[in-house]
């Protein structure tokens, strides 16, 4: 079996109000609930897709950002 510690970088919070799963990078984790719109979060109506995208970029945030052409500005 592969590693996926990574996963253990994310906390999923599911929200009935846009009926969308949210992956938020532990360190973000305390900011999310103050600030919805924070980059970084990724949001999905299939929490299948948000584990997929976190297991192709293996959890790196600088990767997925490229892969989806985000930047941090």
């Amino acid at each position: 079996m592969q590693d996926q510690s990574y996963l253990n970088d994310y906390v999923f919070h599911y929200s009935s109000f846009n009926e969308q799963w949210a992956a938020i990078p532990r360190e973000q984790y305390t900011q999310y609930w103050s600030n919805y719109n924070l980059k970084g979060i990724i949001r999905s109506r299939s929490f299948n897709t948000l584990l997929d995208i976190i297991h192709k970029t293996k959890g790196d945030l600088n990767d997925l950002n490229k892969k989806l052409n985000i930047t941090n500005e």
